[in-house]
């Protein structure tokens, strides 16, 4: 007697498919943490510069006063978590230049310490510890003209600079717009290299700014604005 080897109905495979399917789904993830009144600070000035200025990113330049030095140095987007800029000890001499991908600040938070000393914290990192004797918050975002702004989304041929220099009367902010006008890549010189087109920085305001060096001597004297006396004073550098 022959038997007949029957196929189970399409409506149990198609329940077992689902079952199958339901034990391989991906949990949903874990709902999101609810921000703290600190973090939504903070994202809430983000939006703004991203608003205003249209698009992230700028060079950071960091230095100090002549003959001044800044331990344990950390620079914060206001109420951020993680420092936007660090160093153990700054100077004059050992400026600092970045460029930042990250939108402008609004406000700066920056603290010096009276070490550069450094200690691994759990679910923090690296860290400096000693102690704080420097902490302050400074407008930035909300100083840049206007005007420069405009500017920069005209041509947006140029790097916007953030500047800082750090002092014993408090740190000193300033800005530019940096342009090569005529640079151009594909050009090279007799050994191959890129023309070197001079740097053109206009819009330049704040509290202070550089001075422009040749050949080791100041062709533009600099300036910063004594926090005591309201005064302009020139600089060598």
């Amino acid at each position: 007697m022959n038997s007949t080897l029957r196929s189970p109905p399409r409506r149990a495979l198609l329940a077992l498919g689902l079952a199958f399917l339901a034990g391989c789904r991906t949990p949903p993830p874990p709902p999101a943490k609810p921000v703290t009144p600190e973090q939504a600070r903070y994202l809430e000035s983000r939006q703004r510069m991203l608003e205003r200025f249209g698009r992230p990113g700028f060079e950071l330049v960091v230095d100090a006063m002549a003959g001044q030095e800044f331990l344990g140095v950390e620079f914060f987007p206001e109420n951020a978590k993680y420092e936007f800029y660090g160093k153990g000890g700054q100077t004059l001499k050992n400026q600092s230049k970045r460029v930042l991908s990250s939108p402008v600040p609004e406000r700066v938070r920056v603290i010096w310490r009276d070490s550069s000393d450094r200690r691994f914290i759990q679910g923090v990192g690296s860290r400096y510890i000693g102690n704080i004797i420097g902490d302050e918050t400074i407008e930035v975002g909300t100083r840049i003209p206007q005007e420069l702004i405009d500017d920069l989304k005209r041509d947006p041929r140029g790097n916007l600079r953030l500047k800082f220099r750090m002092s014993d009367q408090g740190t000193l902010f300033g800005w530019d717009i940096e342009r090569r006008p005529g640079f151009d890549p594909r050009k090279r010189d007799q050994w191959g290299e890129a023309v070197y087109v001079g740097p053109v920085h206009s819009f330049a305001g704040g509290d202070f700014r550089e001075a422009e060096i040749f050949n080791g001597k100041p062709v533009r004297k600099g300036w910063y604005i004594d926090r005591l006396t309201g005064k302009r004073i020139e600089t060598d550098y």
